[in-house]
């Protein structure tokens, strides 16, 4: 309306109101209401048409990205569980090795004091020899001394 104030004519010639008009002038005047409506209606389809490409394009890429994150998704889950999985071995490999220590602690433990029982054993019997070395200094005197026990070396 602003624009028909300034003079600018508007894009068809005003619809025509007469009741005396010519029926040939009444008929080409609904030909061109109804070209206008027509082109209206085609200029719509047109749009319509259009804005349903895109967003059929739109859903595609929607699609595509639906599916890349899914794949996304699976390896992030894969990798997860190939994690966890990785994680269960190293405790448990840490148990054993745990345990195992623990196995080979008592070990030392015990042959350590097979060690000490050892010494002990050799300290005493090396006392016991000392002690009895006395009597083979002796009978290895009496041996030299005495020709009636040459039977004894």
């Amino acid at each position: 309306m602003a624009d028909e104030s300034r003079g600018a004519q508007p894009k068809h010639p005003q619809q025509l109101f007469f009741d005396n008009v010519n029926p040939a002038t009444r008929l080409l005047e609904k030909r061109r209401q109804m070209y206008e409506v027509q082109d209206a209606l085609e200029n719509q389809k047109a749009r319509f048409a259009k804005e349903e490409e895109q967003f059929r394009k739109k859903e595609e890429q929607l699609r595509a990205k639906d599916l890349q994150l899914q794949h996304q998704l699976c390896r992030f889950n894969k990798f997860l569980q190939d994690n966890e999985a990785k994680r269960r071995r190293a405790d448990t490999r840490a148990t054993e090795e745990a345990a195992q220590i623990r196995q080979k602690d008592e070990e030392i433990q015990d042959l350590e004091k097979q060690l000490e029982d050892s010494k002990n054993l050799c300290a005493k019997l090396e006392e016991e020899k000392e002690r009895n070395m006395k009597y083979e200094e002796f009978l290895e005197f009496v041996k030299d001394t005495c020709d009636d026990y040459t039977e004894i070396g």
